[in-house]
């Protein structure tokens, strides 16, 4: 049996496929599970062995009194059900994006701080294998200075059928809060955090509200309610001088789906995808690819990572500071882009 009550609020895709698969992999039992949809609670509870369904997450919260709560819903609502999470005493993994405000974010983070407890947005992202092999050849110094880092979560075709990703109202923004934030949050990792100063972006609807692109998906969404982006480009400045480009987008004409991050350094150069180092050894060009890297269950290291948090064994993985850049970076986009001009970067 273990130590923790565990509850989830949402049981949507992201409870899904990466938090009751997270908890399950750590060896965690899950107590209870809330969502609107009833049925879709008790599916999920029937699957999963989880005792306790709610439709009402305060009651849930009430009756259940968990250690900690996993927070997957629409995006617009992480910031008012984490903070009740926290102050009815649970530690907090939320969904990312963690809010869609600086302001918001700052207030959950207070909350956590108030209440005595831990608030970690979910980017499990950080913890492929790829990603981990690129980090340790980073730390090693092999990249001298770095310059210039490239993200890039974009797909070919693969506007989200369920849910309601499309309408601001719900989401309050598109790829670059959906997928866009994964590979930001991983090339700030992997660069150890350099604060932003600047952001110029151009965000574009092109596919969205197109009646025949719809239909290729089934129909999943109302083409007339697409009021998000399904493109978005940022180029960041850091104080330190060096810089990054992201681009994210739910349908582009390329070859095939493109996830990864690049990055530039006075001594060498790194990609994600494929996992490889580039550089000059002895006057020759010489490039080290990584192989048989070890599967990693990213949900799980996910889940394990924050429950050694929960129970004070470690820091929590995904730090305060690197939220609250990730944060800064997308609304500063999201300002430049309504703004048409570079904008500083709010705290």
């Amino acid at each position: 049996m273990s130590d923790l009550k565990i509850a989830i609020i949402g049981a949507g895709f992201a409870a899904r496929v990466v938090h009751l698969p997270g908890y399950a992999g750590a060896g965690q039992p899950v107590a209870a599970i809330c969502d609107l949809d009833e049925t879709i609670a008790r599916t999920q509870a029937e699957q999963h062995n989880i005792p306790q369904v709610y439709t009402d997450w305060r009651e849930m919260l009430e009756q259940e009194r968990p250690d900690a709560v996993s927070v997957c819903l629409p995006n617009v609502l992480h910031h008012e059900v984490s903070i009740g999470a926290l102050e009815a005493g649970a530690h907090v993994l939320c969904e990312k994006p963690l809010a869609t405000s600086v302001r918001q974010a700052h207030e959950m983070f207070d909350a956590a701080k108030k209440a005595g407890r831990i608030l970690m947005a979910a980017q499990f992202m950080r913890n492929d294998a790829e990603a981990r092999a690129i980090k340790r050849v980073v730390e090693s110094g092999a990249l001298g200075e770095i310059y210039h880092t490239e993200a890039d979560s974009l797909r070919r075709l693969g506007i989200p059928t369920w849910g309601t990703f499309h309408k601001k109202s719900e989401s309050f923004g598109g790829p670059l809060l959906d997928i866009g934030v994964h590979m930001l949050d991983q090339a700030m990792w992997l660069i150890d955090n350099p604060k932003p100063v600047r952001v110029s972006a151009v965000t574009q609807q092109r596919f969205g509200r197109r009646p025949e692109i719809a239909a290729m998906m089934r129909n999943a969404w109302d083409p007339e309610e697409f009021d998000v982006e399904d493109f978005a480009i940022a180029f960041v400045r850091f104080e330190d001088g060096s810089d990054l480009i992201l681009r994210s987008s739910w349908v582009a004409h390329i070859e095939k789906n493109r996830f990864g991050v690049s990055i530039l350094g006075t001594e060498g150069g790194v990609t994600t995808d494929p996992p490889a180092l580039y550089h000059i050894r002895n006057g020759v060009l010489a490039n080290e690819t990584f192989d048989n890297l070890r599967e990693s269950r990213s949900s799980v290291s996910q889940a394990r990572g924050f429950l050694r948090a929960v129970r004070g064994e470690a820091e929590p993985p995904v730090r305060e500071e690197e939220t609250l850049n990730v944060q800064r970076i997308l609304n500063a986009a999201y300002r430049s882009a309504d703004e048409g001009r570079e904008v500083a970067v709010e705290d």
